[in-house]
C-alpha cells in the first residue's frame, strides 16, 4: 500500500465498539469532514474497490476460467480470457498467504495502528467462554443443517456428511494442523484488523462499516461459485467482526473462525468453502 491512514482525532462516534483501539483511533467519517485531504479518501476508496470488490471475481474468474470466459462473451467482453492452463485451485491460497503477509507488514510498520491487536492472547481469554459456549451452541445447528443438505436435497450427496473423518480421516487431521494458521487467521488479518483500521477514514466505525466487513467477507468466497458459500459466510462474518470488535484481538477472531471452519469441513459443509467444489471435485 502506498498511502498511511492518519491518526485521527478522538471523538464520539454514532457506534460505540467495546474494541477500545477502535474506538481510540477510528470515528464516523461524518464527524471529521476535514480531517483526510480529497485525495487520500479517493486513494482509499480506490483501494478498497480493487481489494474487496474486484479481487474476489477475479480470483473465481482463475479457479473457473471457463466459466468467467462465458460470462465475458454474454457481456460483449471478447479480448479478455481468464485461462492460464494452470489448476484454477492454485491461485486461491498463494493470492490470500500474499495478501495477508502485505496487509500484516503494513499493519506492523503503520505508528497509528495498536499493534497487540494482531495477536492480543489477553483478548482471546476474555472472551473464551462466549465463543465456547456460542460455538457449542452452533455446532449442532450446523451439522444438522449439513444432514438435511446431504439427504433431502441434490446440493450435497448423502455420503457427503461428515465424510472426511469417515473416509479421509488423514485429510481432517490436515485441516485441524493447517487450517488455522494459513486460511482462518490470515482470513482475520485481511478482513478484520486490516480492513477496520485502513478504511476507518471512509466507512468510519459504526453499524456501516461493519455490515460493508460482513458483506466483503461473504463475497470473499465468490471463487467457490456456488450461492451457499456466498450465504453461509454472512453470520459467519457477523460473529468474527463482532468478536474482532470486542476483543481488539485477531487471534481471538482466528480462533473462532478455526473452530468453525474445522467443523463445517468435518461435517461436510465446509464442501461449499472448498476450492475443490469449485472444480466440479
Amino acid at each position: 500500500m502506498i498511502c498511511s491512514s492518519l491518526h485521527p482525532r478522538d471523538a464520539e462516534s454514532e457506534y460505540q465498539p467495546v474494541n477500545t483501539q477502535l474506538q481510540q483511533t477510528t470515528t464516523r467519517l461524518d464527524d471529521q469532514p476535514y480531517q483526510y485531504s480529497v485525495r487520500f479518501r479517493i486513494w482509499l476508496w480506490m483501494e478498497f474497490i480493487f481489494l474487496y470488490v474486484l479481487v474476489p471475481p477475479i480470483v473465481a474468474g482463475l479457479v473457473q476460467p471457463r466459466l468467467a470466459d462465458a460470462i465475458l462473451r454474454r457481456i460483449g467482453i471478447t479480448s479478455i480470457s481468464f485461462e492460464t492452463g494452470l489448476p484454477g485451485g492454485l491461485f486461491i491460497f498463494p493470492i490470500l498467504l500474499f495478501t495477508f503477509v502485505s496487509m500484516f507488514i503494513f499493519l506492523r510498520l503503520d505508528p497509528t495502528f495498536e499493534h497487540r491487536s494482531l495477536w492480543n492472547v489477553n483478548g482471546l481469554r476474555k472472551e473464551f467462554k462466549r465463543i465456547t459456549l456460542i460455538f457449542l451452541i452452533s455446532a449442532p445447528l450446523i451439522a444438522l443443517t449439513t444432514w438435511f443438505l446431504a439427504n433431502h436435497t441434490g446440493y450435497l450427496p448423502e455420503s457427503g456428511f461428515f465424510r472426511l473423518p469417515r473416509q479421509i480421516p488423514w485429510l481432517m487431521v490436515a485441516i485441524i494442523v493447517f487450517y488455522p494458521w494459513i486460511s482462518a487467521y490470515p482470513q482475520e488479518i485481511t478482513h478484520r484488523a486490516f480492513f477496520f483500521h485502513r478504511y476507518a477514514p471512509i466507512i468510519g466505525s459504526g453499524t456501516s462499516a461493519f455490515a460493508l466487513n460482513v458483506i466483503a467477507f461473504s463475497w470473499l468466497h465468490a471463487p467457490m461459485w456456488n450461492w451457499i458459500a456466498l450465504l453461509m459466510t454472512i453470520p459467519a462474518g457477523i460473529l468474527f467482526a463482532w468478536t474482532y470488535r470486542r476483543s481488539s484481538s485477531a487471534l481471538a477472531a482466528g480462533f473462532e473462525h478455526a473452530m468453525y471452519g474445522i467443523w463445517v469441513f468435518c461435517t461436510g459443509l465446509g464442501y461449499f468453502v472448498f476450492t475443490g467444489s469449485a472444480n466440479g471435485m
